[in-house]
């Protein structure tokens, strides 16, 4: 992806200040503006749901000529192929072309796109004039022949934002929005406009420009969780066959949040457990319980990056490196969920999508992606900060390929209310406190004893088990074996001072639990 360079940003910092004099005033009819992500309603919504589309400048340069050059994110477009299916190749076009063009002391603007084998129309430019007279007529474009006229310009509210709107309207039909401090409101996606009259899709802005920090991307609203939150998450893999030989839980639960001017580091606990089944071929059945795993993620709130989440923050067709050889991940854009169709029964309404693709695939040209079906299908999809739905969004990690969200227990920012989602039934004596931990494992009593207590295991004991006794300064006074298959073992106290003892049960596994015991 391309960047500004050094000596491009003092010629960013004079094109795009604006004083309280009102200098530099003319260029505020720019349709687009570095550092700002633009977010576009899809007209056609993917599978009924409402999808945007979010693209960026994210580099400048000036030509020979004196022409300053703003050039998009390049991304992943999609193509159909002979089979019927969707792939993706990449492309130095964006929705709206590859990059405006805009010679300093004029409003005159041109979207530009590059040529390219999959677009149906190859086109060069389309010459936007905002702040000509209203009733203006001029040739917007060669390629297909077309002219614009400026039908209307008023004062509008755009998304909140008071606005100077000039509508533009082609001969073709196909109308575009340009808002004086707003950007490009409404437009065609050039790649696809048409040489006829039949209008080509039209794309409406349905967020005004946004900062990263104002973002649905932004770390601290994408992962709004705080200590003690616990969110459950369900293992459920991919297989070829019929038969599916392990499945199991995950349980998170949040430690510290530390927001810094540049950073956002979380830290949690985690822990997982897994059911095998009996099914020939899978191995030794029965539940396993993971041990208890620190964890830390951190994300630049400059960028918006981090290490444990590779796509973000990938907007829409924006591509990287995925996590197989040879694939890509590429963001999907703003999405619209239901219940119906999530992956996590947990759902939040607006998530963020990310998409796996791979090349070299069977029957598709070679600089081609296509998503992978099956075990191969991974995506991603993060909670959007909702205000509407507080309880269910802002939750960072939705889904991650087969794991998904089932299970939320958290406390609300600034009301201090208590929200929960989903049972906590399968997530039973994870993350336990080591006195619970001990208390699922067996029972002591009486406690506080006398001449003895009697420690009665949930289970019979295995072979190699041990039990020691040690007193308040940890010496050992009393130590003996737990015989396989018991479930009762008595812990003599006779003749030991009164006090406070701890019991430590050892498995032949190396693993642990201990009990507090009142000699009196």
């Amino acid at each position: 992806m391309k960047h500004a360079y050094a000596w491009a940003r003092p010629l960013l910092a004079a094109l795009f200040s604006f004083t309280a004099l009102g200098v530099c005033a003319q260029q505020a009819w720019r349709p687009f503006r570095p550092g700002l992500i633009y977010t576009y309603a899809n007209p056609q919504p993917v599978n009924g749901l409402p999808h945007a589309h979010t693209l960026r400048v994210d580099s400048a340069y000036v030509t020979a000529g004196g022409d300053s050059v703003y050039a998009f994110n390049r991304l992943l477009r999609s193509t159909v192929v002979t089979s019927g299916r969707t792939a993706f190749y990449r492309s130095r076009n964006n929705l709206f072309g590859a990059r405006l063009r805009w010679q300093p002391g004029t409003a005159e603007f041109f979207l530009e796109a590059n040529p390219e084998a999959q677009s149906a129309t190859s086109t060069a430019s389309l010459r936007l004039l905002p702040r000509v007279a209203v009733g203006s007529t001029w040739s917007a474009s060669s390629q297909p022949a077309l002219t614009a006229t400026l039908t209307s310009r008023t004062l509008s509210t755009v998304q909140g934002v008071p606005d100077s709107v000039a509508v533009i309207t082609l001969n073709n039909g196909q109308v575009i929005r340009v808002g004086r401090q707003t950007g490009l409101l409404e437009g065609p996606q050039w790649l696809s406009l048409p040489a006829g009259s039949t209008p080509a899709l039209s794309w409406a802005a349905s967020k005004a420009p946004q900062t990263l920090a104002q973002s649905p991307y932004y770390p601290p609203t994408l992962f709004g969780m705080m200590p003690g939150d616990e969110l459950g998450y369900v293992w459920d893999p991919l297989t070829l066959t019929a038969i599916q030989c392990s499945n199991g839980v995950k349980l998170r639960r949040f430690l510290t949040r530390q927001l810094t001017a540049d950073s956002l580091v979380l830290t949690f606990q985690e822990q997982m457990r897994t059911q095998t089944s009996s099914y020939p071929g899978c191995g030794v059945p029965g539940t396993a319980t993971g041990s208890v795993v620190s964890k830390r993620w951190a994300f630049s709130l400059r960028t918006g990056k981090s290490r444990q989440f590779p796509a973000l923050p990938l907007l829409t067709g924006e591509y990287g490196a995925g996590i197989f050889s040879g694939a890509l991940v590429m963001g999907m854009g703003v999405i619209g969920t239901s219940s119906g169709g999530s992956a996590t029964s947990c759902p939040s309404p607006v998530q963020l999508r990310y998409q796996q693709v791979y090349g070299n695939q069977t029957g598709i040209p070679a600089d081609q992606y296509l998503p992978g079906i099956d075990y191969l299908g991974w995506q991603q999809a993060f909670g959007v900060a909702n205000s509407a739905t507080p309880g269910i969004s802002g939750l960072g990690d939705l889904q991650t390929f087969d794991v998904g969200l089932t299970y939320v227990r958290r406390t609300l920012p600034g009301s201090g209310a208590l929200y929960t989602c989903g049972s906590p039934t399968n997530f039973a004596n994870l993350l336990l406190t080591r006195a619970a931990q001990a208390a699922t494992i067996a029972t002591l009593h009486p406690n506080p004893a006398a001449e003895a207590a009697t420690l009665t295991l949930a289970t019979p004991a295995r072979p190699g088990a041990v039990l020691r006794l040690t007193d308040a300064l940890g010496r050992v006074v009393w130590r003996g074996p737990v015989p396989a298959g018991q479930s009762a073992v008595a812990v003599p106290l006779a003749g030991q001072p009164t006090g406070l003892y701890i019991l430590h049960l050892t498995g032949p596994d190396g693993a642990s639990a201990t009990w507090k015991l009142t000699h009196e």
